[in-house]
């Protein structure tokens, strides 16, 4: 592992000083290690090295006619600036662009035209990914642009960056992360690594800043790679002309590792490094130096350390053959905080809160769950004199739940709900003045649930668990007595819902909030038994640079005669809006933060508005 540098270090390095220079520690390279990539611009082609045998194999690659390539297409094809391989839903996919122009998809490892685009020479194209939709992002060098192309269609996002030499997706915060240099060539040049949110349908893609991830270097040192790291998720590689860093994403700090002239970095499952680095600037310089001044004839590998050589051939860029965009796709994790007004409360320090939900009763009471991954549930209460229980009561030990939901009662009962993907969701409640039940019960089976709310009618008493999943958004219910329904109530057949939230008023009327996979808000009203048969558009869920893209949502209601909706925007923080249910003012903002990642939201009886987020820094 790479040590971090923290405090006066990583000033020193933003500034130029010298590091002592970090070394990766000793590894094993596992047989498990994937097969690296590497593009010939001698040859014109991709060839594949066996890290078990130290070998090439015979596989190759380069557009040809016989895999569905044009004429056009396979025009000046130059070995490729940057290739990486992909799982999809349809199987494997190979993605390359080239400097020549060539950007495409392709069957793995067959090598099949899936889709191309051409462009020009001039721009250089330098790095290419495919995203979770199927479009595909190229960041271009001379061109400086980062430029999503759909697919599907021929519309296209852009984003002008100068010298953007990356792009990297990051399905952990759902972000494509690009590096280039602004300013390039003047003493005004300083290293850039940010992240966009891609915005909108697949169809009609776009782009906007986060403004919470954006790591600035100053000094002429020209951005060449961001890579993840599959060992660590939290963990991006970056090369630039004279260094090569860690950077992790929670802490936003940089380790240096003094390796100079590295055009890509990649890590293997075993922890060792694979590296392509200019032979013209290598002691003693290596066999490319004569050609130009970015190629190599040999890949490096560190931890540990090993060379493979190819006589004649000019690699610039090299990548472990993973599938894998990091090691898992896990949300982030934070402290959580609470809200009412203008003050804030930490109600709760651990920073691997992954997940969070509350309900407010009538006797002024609040009540909290946190999930922290991998290890349970929690509940804490907040009195109705304003005091936080100083410790939380585990109430599930399941390593396996990912969302969590709870709701209150007129007479004080709390229900509980919690989802583990692939086996549906469990039930527990807490009558007023008594401890949780010992155990849940399932109530729910359906196996392809992503996220799940849950609200009481105040009227009927009956609770109600609303779940969102591949089959869209359905609402299963129990009687005032407690019994559960055995079918399910469809309420919406949107398959791409991102978050689902509920809540009820005192009239006895039920509330549904969904936020799609890209952004857009609706609002749906219910009873026990039916449920509108349309949803209506919030204001201010779909993308605008005023208010960002949402990503997660929370909804408050009774015991205050008042709606409010609660959403988590971009790197924008918490905002919020009062309705009726059927009126719905634009949203503004309620909390700042740019690194809120969840939120919960809840009503005290005066009216009250509790809101929490899990804070990524805090």
């Amino acid at each position: 592992m790479i040590k971090r540098v923290a405090g006066a270090a990583l000033a020193a390095l933003l500034c130029g000083s010298a590091l002592s220079v970090v070394v990766p520690s000793t590894a094993s390279a596992a047989t498990a290690d994937f097969p690296v990539l590497a593009g010939d611009q001698n040859t014109d082609k991709i060839y594949r090295l066996n890290p078990a045998t130290w070998t090439w194999d015979s596989w190759t690659w380069a557009p040809t006619a016989a895999r569905g390539y044009s004429d056009t297409e396979i025009a000046d094809f130059n070995g490729g600036n940057d290739f990486r391989v992909r799982n999809t839903p349809a199987g494997q996919r190979l993605v390359v662009v080239d400097g020549r122009g060539l950007a495409t998809v392709a069957t793995y490892p067959d090598g099949n035209r899936v889709w191309a685009n051409k462009g020009a020479g001039a721009d250089n194209r330098h790095s290419i990914e495919l995203l979770p939709d199927g479009n595909v992002a190229v960041a271009a060098s001379t061109g400086g642009y980062v430029r999503v192309y759909a697919t599907s269609s021929t519309a296209t996002a852009s984003y002008a960056l100068e010298q953007a030499h990356a792009a990297l997706w990051d399905p952990q915060i759902q972000r494509l992360w690009v590096a280039g240099s602004p300013g390039y060539g003047t003493a005004g040049e300083y290293q850039l690594l940010t992240a966009l949110e891609v915005t909108g349908p697949a169809s009609a893609p776009g782009l906007r800043v986060d403004p919470s991830r954006t790591l600035t270097i100053p000094g002429n040192d020209a951005m060449h790679d961001v890579s993840a790291d599959i060992t660590d998720p939290d963990r991006l590689w970056l090369t630039t002309n004279q260094r090569v860093y860690t950077y992790d994403k929670v802490t936003r700090q940089l380790t240096t590792i003094n390796r100079g002239a590295v055009k890509s970095v990649g890590v293997q499952p075993s922890g060792q490094t694979v590296e392509t680095r200019a032979d013209r600037y290598k002691t003693p310089p290596g066999g490319c130096t004569a050609v130009n001044t970015w190629c190599t004839d040999t890949l490096d590998f560190y931890g540990p350390d090993r060379t493979v050589t190819r006589a004649g051939m000019q690699f610039y860029k090299a990548r472990p053959a993973s599938p894998y965009y990091s090691a898992e796709d896990v949300a982030l994790r934070g402290r959580v905080f609470d809200r009412a007004g203008d003050t804030v409360t930490r109600i709760d320090g651990n920073a691997s809160i992954g997940r969070i939900a509350a309900a407010a009763g009538a006797d002024g009471r609040l009540h909290a769950l946190t999930l922290i991954p991998g290890s349970g549930l929690w509940s804490r209460t907040r009195d109705a004199n304003g005091t936080w229980e100083s410790t939380a009561t585990q109430i599930d030990e399941s390593a396996r739940i990912t969302d969590a939901a709870i709701a209150a009662g007129p007479d004080g009962t709390l229900h509980a709900f919690t989802l583990i993907p692939g086996a549906g969701v469990w039930y527990r409640k807490r009558p007023a003045g008594q401890p949780w039940d010992a155990s849940s019960t399932k109530v729910d089976s359906g196996t392809d649930l992503t996220s799940i709310a849950a609200v009481v009618n105040p009227v009927t008493k009956r609770p109600h668990l609303l779940t969102a999943g591949a089959s869209g958004v359905q609402d299963r219910s129990a009687s005032a007595a407690g019994v559960w329904s055995t079918t399910a109530l469809l309420v919406d057949t949107n398959a791409s819902i991102a978050d689902v939230a509920a809540a009820a008023l005192p009239d006895g009327s039920l509330h549904v909030f969904t936020v799609t996979a890209w952004g857009s808000v609706y609002h749906r009203t219910g009873t026990d038994t039916a449920w509108s048969g349309s949803a209506a558009p919030v204001p201010g869920g779909t993308e605008s640079p005023a208010t960002g893209q949402v990503r997660a949502l929370a909804a408050a209601g009774w015991p205050a005669n008042r709606l409010d909706l609660v959403t988590v925007r971009s790197g924008l923080g918490l905002w919020s809006q009062s309705g009726t249910g059927s009126s719905w003012p634009a949203p503004a903002r309620l909390d700042a933060d740019p690194g809120a990642l969840q939120a919960y939201a809840a009503h005290l009886a005066d009216g009250t508005l509790h809101t929490g987020r899990i804070a990524e820094l805090s």
